[in-house]
């Protein structure tokens, strides 16, 4: 058995019945939906045409918001609804960014992720969805997809039946009948900005779908979206100050290790307990941010008591807390010795890459937001860990008045100007390289050349890359530790910029 739906929108009358039955039937707060009509005018006055889609989630066969969740708060049911429970839900959003079809919400009253469950406790009595039972005009069907002799599965194998987003793979239970490509695309129609729509009077800058965002290359000048609901970005500046701590804490070992090559003992109080202390301090920063980053906090614990170990974000805790463990085990030990263990900073080094790179698989997780799912992120991340804490390791060289010429710190400077240069490259790579969708297309060009241009070009190029390298090598020539302590400040800085750019315009493509 597996629940669906088929929406014919050839008569859909756009009343908005179905999303006042929803918000009835599970009392869903205001300003946000279970299910909701999206309005689309196509064509030119005098010839033009308002077509609707009800949107709502396509309970997947292959859900990535099921795969993502941390806590298992989404799941499979037998009869293949996806369904929730929002007593493990955690809120940290991640469903949202998962989901290709913009179907999730965070309840403002509960805190917790949301999403249609298919009226589950009616169809347990027998009864059909609330959406289903008033629609005017029949228009939406529910019913067993598996069963050949079933009305909704003879109307889902017409021709003119169609799905959203079946390039992510997510196999969708929902067919839209004689559909417009202008409602089902996100991409395909101009969507809501600050030209306003219908009961809405957009002022400048009142919307996250800022100006640049309208048209979007990829629409149809003659559609255009005039009512749908609104989708905040899920993630801002927290994620983005996360990937800046955990990189620079993973970065300190590395450049302590590329130090140890180069020729420096490990006998400094910086090798003995000072890379420990920062690097745990930059973790417990870490767990911070993503623990008040969470919709409801105080439940951070279940990512360990009721994780899910195929979510990434269940392995991201289990690194960092191994990491956390490593440092407190090397600070202790260090503090009363003379040297720094060679072997628990060889122990580090992969603990430092899965530190900083884990982030990689875990955005490619988020299937909705194209943008990072580029092959380059992972070596974009050991790069930033490189740049950050060779260019810390600076910064505290220089205050403790390290000579520039020692091999600690000329250790330090390489690392530091290598994963500078590294992330330059990877920036050429993103700005010169293809998108293969057009989701990836619109954020890249929301990132290379919209509203986050400025922050990615001089904010993480120029000060990220070009001022750390240039200063990093007149380091390593004239052996004075100061300017390449300053590049070490300006990498961390435009590090941030670059990866709050990249977040934010990979948010920016919409999704209904």
């Amino acid at each position: 058995m597996r629940y669906g739906f088929v929406i014919d929108q050839n008569t859909c009358i756009g009343c908005h019945a179905c999303t006042v039955a929803c918000k009835t039937e599970h009392d869903v707060a205001l300003g946000v939906n279970r299910t909701w009509v999206k309005y689309v005018e196509n064509g030119v006055f005098p010839d033009t045409s308002r077509t609707f889609s009800v949107m709502r989630c396509n309970h997947c066969k292959n859900a990535p918001c099921v795969e993502v969740c941390p806590t298992r708060a989404l799941f499979y049911r037998g009869d293949g609804i996806v369904d929730f429970d929002t007593e493990r839900c955690i809120g940290c959003k991640s469903c949202m960014q998962a989901c290709p079809y913009d179907a999730l919400y965070i309840d403002p009253a509960d805190r917790t992720a949301q999403k249609c469950n298919f009226c589950a406790h009616r169809v347990e009595a027998g009864v059909e969805p609330a959406c289903v039972i008033v629609c005017p005009e029949g228009s939406i069907i529910a019913g067993d997809l598996d069963d050949p002799s079933s009305r909704i599965s003879r109307l889902a194998g017409r021709p003119d039946a169609s799905r959203r987003a079946v390039e992510q793979g997510t196999e969708p239970s929902l067919w839209y009948l004689g559909a417009n490509d202008a409602n089902l695309d996100p991409l395909a129609a101009s969507p809501l900005g600050e030209g306003g729509g219908i009961w809405r009077d957009a002022e400048p800058g009142s919307s996250w779908l800022a100006v640049d965002l309208t048209p979007a290359p990829s629409g149809n000048g003659s559609s255009r979206v005039v009512y749908n609901t609104d989708h905040p970005p899920p993630w801002g500046w927290k994620v983005s100050s996360y990937f800046l701590t955990k990189g620079a804490a993973a970065g300190l070992v590395l450049a302590l290790a590329v130090a140890h090559l180069l020729g420096a003992d490990l006998t400094s109080r910086w090798a003995r307990w000072g890379v420990p202390l920062v690097a745990g301090a930059l973790l417990a920063l870490t767990g911070a941010l993503l623990v008040a980053d969470l919709t409801r906090p105080g439940r951070f614990h279940y990512i360990i008591t009721k994780g899910n170990p195929g979510s990434w974000l269940v392995r991201g805790a289990w690194i960092l807390g191994a990491d956390a463990l490593l440092m407190a085990v090397w600070f202790t030990l260090g503090v009363g010795a003379s040297r720094a263990s060679p072997a628990l900073v060889w122990i580090g080094v992969p603990l430092a890459l899965a530190a900083a790179g884990y982030t990689a698989p875990l955005f490619r997780q988020a299937k909705a937001r194209n943008l990072w799912q580029g092959r380059t992120l992972f070596a974009h991340m050991l790069a930033g860990a490189l740049a950050a804490g060779g260019g810390m390791s600076l910064i505290m060289s220089a205050l403790a008045a390290s000579p520039g010429d020692s091999p600690q710190v000329r250790g330090f400077t390489w690392t530091m100007t290598a994963g500078a240069a590294a992330l330059g490259v990877l920036a050429a790579m993103e700005a010169l390289g293809s998108h293969p969708t057009a989701n990836a297309r619109a954020a890249a060009r929301h990132m290379l050349r919209g509203r986050w241009a400025r922050q990615w070009w001089l904010g993480g190029q120029a000060l990220g890359v070009a001022v750390p390298v240039a200063l990093g090598i007149a380091g390593l020539a004239t052996g004075v530790a100061p300017a390449a302590a300053a590049g070490g400040a300006a990498a961390m800085a435009g590090i941030w910029f670059a990866d709050d750019a990249m977040v934010r315009a990979g948010q920016a493509a919409p999704l209904s």
